[in-house]
């Protein structure tokens, strides 16, 4: 058991992050333990299904092995930083196996490749006769039976948690490969594993657990899509995050002292709240997780101590992420430019749609968007506003079951450029592609119905997977480079004077949960959040919102960070539109009227 503070940090929070950062991350952090490398988002594995359909021996992401093979001169010199990545996807021994070939290339050392695989559940799902199928497999949200959608499955996962990750590094591995793990699970696994923390220590899991929260989407806990984004030191260089986990499960959130960006109360209280749902209980597949307690404290430049976390244990089911097909979509766009500019484009819209009813084309939904004119945020920009613009850009998207009618539509949209308004341009990318649609069916299994597996890969044998022989890292620390970086000041914005939007008081961040968005909002002033949790109802932001065709706003209220969270039901039901992930709605919300008699003054707390 060790008691030495342990440093993990993250490189990756998505598939087609910098592929650059992981080399760049272990030379500025020379006695880095651990490295994780997140690549899988809740469609990513119905992409690699396409892929592995075309080739059986790909299902993984490709773009991982390159950062492998940038890695291997890293660890030839002697580094000792452990990897943990799901990169792994739908094959995650032939992900393994491409990297031993590629270190077998780079004639590096023989590290020892841990695989986990067994979150494959999709027979399960397809059997009609399974005992789940009636009531877990049912859609989390629409409660819609998985019957209807059954013969149209193409991958169903169980998100794993740490336990499998743990076996690998207790038997030596020095990189582990997943498949569907889920994300903080890849530094709980780390921190479980070197500190021997009993598995009923739920406390301490907890803490690994918002560790591997705030850093699983990268630069965001560092500044990236703050709210305050244009006063960040550095952008160009911004740095990905870096965690101090201590023993008892208080930890730092920090980054390279030479990197961009920054760590403040501030940019960790936004990824606290990011998407997390019910902040009292917080579902992984190790624990349950309250973030109630938590508790934010700067202790110096770039460093925030973070403590307070409080674990129970799990629920007897693991989330499931499956897709499916469900038919074909396609997006154009044109810029227009001139007088009546939306006007215009709308115009050029509704001439595309009745040139497809001409023709006999259908489909189940089409959007006509104007870029510019409040697309992010439909039916909520003041139309004066919209009347002045003299410049938009025309997007529009549908899906279908048919394919030929989407492709037909595709055809449509070019011809504008000389039969639709004067000012239409923008066409340099010529006509759009038809895609395959897969939708994202979210349900759950027992536990005792998935069986994860470690396996090994043989360098000799790659061909094979079998146990193979432990080689000990080695112990000298590669030297310290300095990188040369290009600064960019941080751009100051006029100060607007009286305070007139929430945006004024408050920070937000909002992402996707299905069809529902996760807004968190947090008071910019400790003082000013009472007034805030009284104002903020989730009434009054479902009466703001409705114009965007929501459900229903659920609130959650987090005193401890003086922040609330919304839940916003059915806002993303229309999978067609810009904001298809919910990410622009924290910045909608921030533009909501204060009332002037209710709200905070200017006074100095």
């Amino acid at each position: 058991m060790s008691h030495a503070p342990l440093k993990i940090a993250n490189a990756q929070a998505f598939w087609g992050d910098r592929n650059d950062a992981a080399s760049e991350l272990v030379t500025q952090v020379p006695d880095l333990d651990y490295l994780t490398l997140d690549y899988l988002a809740e469609v990513s594995l119905s992409i690699l299904a396409q892929q592995q359909v075309r080739d059986p021996n790909a299902g993984y992401a490709r773009d991982f092995v390159e950062v492998f093979g940038s890695l291997v001169p890293y660890w030839k010199s002697g580094g000792r930083c452990k990897l943990i990545t799901n990169a792994g996807g739908l094959n995650p021994i032939a992900c393994a196996r491409a990297c031993a070939q590629r270190m077998l290339e780079l004639d590096g050392p023989r590290l020892k490749i841990a695989v986990v695989t067994g979150d494959g559940v999709l027979d399960q799902l397809q059997d009609c006769s399974h005992p789940d199928g009636d009531c877990l497999f049912c859609h989390m949200e629409s409660k819609d039976p998985v019957c209807k959608i059954r013969d149209r499955l193409i991958t169903a996962n169980a998100y794993l948690g740490a336990e499998p990750l743990i076996e690998a590094l207790s038997a030596g591995a020095d990189i582990v490969i997943t498949g569907r793990v889920a994300d903080p699970s890849l530094t709980v696994a780390a921190c479980v594993h070197h500190f021997e923390w009993p598995a009923d220590d739920w406390n301490r899991w907890a803490a690994a657990t918002v560790a591997g929260h705030l850093i699983e989407c990268g630069v965001q806990v560092t500044g990236g899509i703050s709210t305050d984004w244009l006063s960040l030191l550095d952008p160009v260089s911004i740095g990905f995050p870096v965690i101090e986990m201590e023993f008892d499960g208080s930890f730092v959130v920090t980054k390279a002292a030479d990197s961009g960006g920054r760590v403040t109360t501030e940019t960790v209280s936004e990824q606290l709240v990011y998407e997390i749902g019910n902040p009292d209980r917080y579902l992984s597949p190790d624990l349950t997780v309250s973030f109630l307690g938590l508790k934010l404290d700067q202790t110096g430049e770039n460093r925030v101590r973070v403590t307070g976390a409080i674990g129970s244990p799990p629920s007897p089911t693991y989330k499931v992420s499956a897709t499916y097909r469900d038919g074909y979509r396609a997006a154009g766009q044109l810029t227009i430019f001139g007088r009546d500019a939306v006007k215009k484009a709308r115009r050029c819209g509704e001439i595309l749609l009745e040139r497809m009813r001409a023709a006999g084309m259908t489909w189940r939904e089409a959007v006509v968007e104007c870029i510019g004119a409040g697309a992010c945020a439909p039916g909520m920009l003041p139309l004066g506003d919209i009347a002045s613009l003299k410049e938009v850009a025309l997007r529009i998207a549908l899906e279908s079951d048919d394919k030929d009618s989407v492709d037909y539509f595709t055809r449509q949209i070019i011809p504008l450029v000389t039969s639709g308004p004067q000012g239409t341009t923008g066409y340099a990318e010529g006509r759009p592609r038809v895609h395959p649609i897969f939708r994202y069916w979210p349900c759950l299994i027992h536990r005792n119905r998935v069986n994860s597996q470690v396996v090994y890969v043989d360098y000799k044998s790659q061909s094979s997977v079998q146990a193979g022989t432990i080689v000990p890292p080695r112990t000298v620390p590669p030297p310290r480079q300095s990188i040369r970086r290009h600064t960019l000041e941080p751009v100051t914005t006029k100060d607007e004077g009286a305070r007139r939007v929430l945006g004024d008081i408050a920070i937000a961040r909002s992402g996707d949960k299905g069809t529902m968005s996760n807004i968190g909002v947090i008071a910019r002033r400790a003082n000013d959040y009472p007034q805030l949790a009284n104002w903020l109802t989730a009434e009054r932001v479902a009466s703001y919102l409705a114009p965007m065709e929501i459900q229903q706003v659920e609130r959650f209220e987090l005193p401890n960070l003086h922040a609330l969270n919304f839940l916003v039901h059915g806002v993303l039901a229309h999978g067609l539109r810009t904001d298809a992930q919910g990410k622009a709605l924290g910045q909608v919300l921030l533009e909501m009227p204060l009332d002037s008699d209710s709200m905070p003054g200017d006074q100095d707390e």
